[in-house]
């Protein structure tokens, strides 16, 4: 059988591969996009990087009864507040809401982490901590933030559905393979390939998406500097500390 090491150098490999492709991607997109792109370049590169930590025994350590990975902590660490918080981001709601995301993933990815290495109490309050997380992160992005992206321009708000849409549907999926793991249900191999595979999707599939409609992003400041043209009149500008005589 196939070591899951082999799996993990195999994924860090397509991470390298992809971080290439994307920078690549990246530099031909206009310079006001690629502050957008940029992150996702470096966010598949860490994934490279911590997998292939995972995958070489790097940075293992004991908690519990259990042990955690360095690599799979900074890959995991790293790449879920941004994702969510980006989602987030697109809907065009107020900094509190980014932040409340992020925020709200790091605690469910730490109670994974709990569930994973504790017994009794502690594993049932990180395991309560993801299922309650997700029912809370349900209820924002198709609550307020849903709200907030009814008043962007129709791309953006459409772009905001897709990525909710993809990311919850991701992180779902990768919700029901930890519950699966934690109890034991499969083997090393079929674990390692599956994760990575579920990763890879949530990651470089993620940044695919955002990449090809990232233009939108720009819709609204294009929007805004043409209102003021539109009838052949110069946009109105405010002086500061203008006032009335």
């Amino acid at each position: 059988m196939i070591e899951p090491s082999t799996v993990r150098f195999v994924s860090a490999s397509v991470y390298a591969i992809s971080a290439l492709v994307l920078l690549g991607l990246a530099r031909r997109k206009p310079a006001a996009l690629r502050r957008y792109c940029y992150p996702f370049v470096a966010v598949v590169a860490i994934a490279g990087v911590g997998v292939g930590l995972w995958g070489a025994g790097v940075g293992t350590f004991a908690v519990a009864s259990g042990t955690l990975e360095g690599g799979q902590l900074l890959t995991d660490y790293v790449a879920y507040p941004f994702l969510f918080g980006f989602a987030a981001f697109v809907s065009g709601a107020g900094q509190r809401y980014v932040v409340g995301v992020t925020t709200l993933t790091v605690t469910m990815r730490l109670g994974y982490d709990f569930a994973e290495v504790f017994e009794g109490p502690l594993a049932l309050a990180g395991t309560a901590a993801i299922l309650v997380g997700y029912l809370v992160l349900l209820g924002v992005f198709f609550g307020p933030l849903s709200t907030a992206a009814a008043r962007q321009p129709p791309a953006r708000e459409l772009f905001f559905k897709k990525t909710r849409n993809l990311s919850l549907f991701a992180f779902g999926v990768l919700i029901a393979w930890a519950m699966v793991s934690i109890a034991g249900l499969l083997d090393t191999f079929t674990a390692a390939v599956t994760l990575e595979y579920l990763d890879l999707l949530l990651r470089v599939g993620f940044a695919g998406f955002v990449f090809a409609n990232v233009e939108t992003l720009a819709a609204e400041t294009e929007s805004r500097g043409d209102a003021g043209t539109d009838s052949g009149e110069s946009a109105p500008h405010t002086v500061p500390g203008a006032g009335v005589d």
